[in-house]
């Protein structure tokens, strides 16, 4: 059984091949929201502790880890990995490529740094398209400026805006990735003078942010990723993972 982490695209991608040539995989998701993603997969919803993890992988007779969670999930990515190597079960862990086309960006390498930066910076507006998890963060240093939020359209991200306190009129509920055309448009209309972002990749939407950015003079404020060891391609990793399979069975 091939245990498959979510949290990207690509992780559904990966579930309809699974079910497409009759390959037995179970994907775990963070939260109930998430189901709306991944419809017709099967899934074991809800975060895990290192000690459920262990339990899952006994009960459902894993054998292979695939994990295709998002490029900045390393808390679920280090419980898999540690889990894999306790257990003697193989780990492969997708990577997007990372994007870096534009030279005004400012690089940061954590929530952390990004506050204190903000803490000082002299600006009317930024914008923020890195979801909701850190918004209480970026709230404590907003002091008398705009800052705008675009995060998924889901209860969990709502609410977690609601209860950081941010204002309705600075919130944005959308599905992505989105255009280059869209992303300028919403830029512009905010007057957007800042945009924080992570390097999600290709997949992520994050080329075209950084288009818009440069075609309206914004400076790009990027989250970098912490240094891991991965595949950066689908086909790659899917071949792996049945590799592993096959031997394992």
């Amino acid at each position: 059984m091939i245990w498959l982490i979510g949290g990207t695209s690509e992780a559904g991608i990966l579930a309809k091949r699974f079910e497409k040539n009759g390959n037995a995989y179970i994907m775990s998701i963070a939260t109930e929201d998430g189901k709306e993603f991944f419809q017709d997969c099967k899934l074991k919803i809800g975060r895990m502790t290192k000690e459920e993890m262990l339990e899952f992988c006994k009960t459902e007779k894993i054998t292979t880890i695939a994990d295709l969670s998002h490029p900045y999930a390393l808390v679920v990515s280090q419980l898999a990995y540690e889990t894999s190597n306790e257990l003697n079960i193989k780990y492969f862990r997708f990577l997007r490529s990372e994007i870096t086309e534009n030279k005004n960006t400012l690089h940061f390498k954590n929530i952390e740094e990004v506050c204190t930066f903000l803490k000082i910076l002299k600006t009317e507006c930024v914008f923020f398209t890195t979801g909701s998890k850190n918004i209480p963060d970026f709230e404590k240093v907003r002091l008398n400026r705009r800052f705008v939020y675009r995060i998924l359209p889901t209860a969990e991200s709502i609410e977690k805006c609601k209860n950081a306190g941010v204002a309705a009129k600075d919130i944005i509920a959308i599905v992505g990735p989105v255009s280059e055309k869209l992303n300028t448009a919403m830029f512009r209309e905010y007057g957007a003078e800042y945009v924080v972002l992570k390097n999600s990749g290709e997949e992520g939407g994050t080329k075209e942010k950084l288009e818009a950015c440069s075609k309206l003079n914004i400076v790009p404020i990027m989250i970098d990723r912490e240094e891991q060891n991965g595949i950066d391609s689908l086909d790659k990793i899917e071949k792996e993972i049945l590799k592993n399979e096959y031997t394992a069975n």
